[in-house]
């Protein structure tokens, strides 16, 4: 008896401190305006079948999301947020930036 691949939808769902590892595979699974928060996303170019609409990445291991067609992958509309050390890294740069020109003036 074969087994079926089912489709698996997840709409609007937060996953936390999750590993997807969708290598190597079809998939079957579409994410629409999910959020992934330090999640590790595992993908190889024997991925198929799997998309991501809308979505927001925070403190992930991706930047990016390449759609391809033939293998079936779709990106569009996401949102890819620095991890959080970069984030307090630029913002720390800029503050002490800020101040600096500031004790400068006075």
């Amino acid at each position: 008896m074969a087994l079926l691949n089912e489709e698996r939808v997840f709409w609007n769902e937060v996953f936390y401190a999750e590993t997807f590892d969708c290598r190597d595979r079809l998939n079957f699974s579409r994410y629409d305006e999910c959020i992934f928060v330090r999640c590790t996303l595992l993908m190889n170019d024997a991925t198929e079948q799997i998309a991501f609409t809308r979505c927001t990445f925070k403190d992930c291991n991706i930047d990016s999301i390449e759609p391809d067609e033939s293998r079936g992958l779709v990106s569009r509309e996401n949102i890819f947020e620095p991890p959080l050390e970069d984030q307090r890294k630029d913002f720390d740069e800029r503050l002490e930036a800020f101040l600096s020109k500031r004790s400068s003036k006075l």
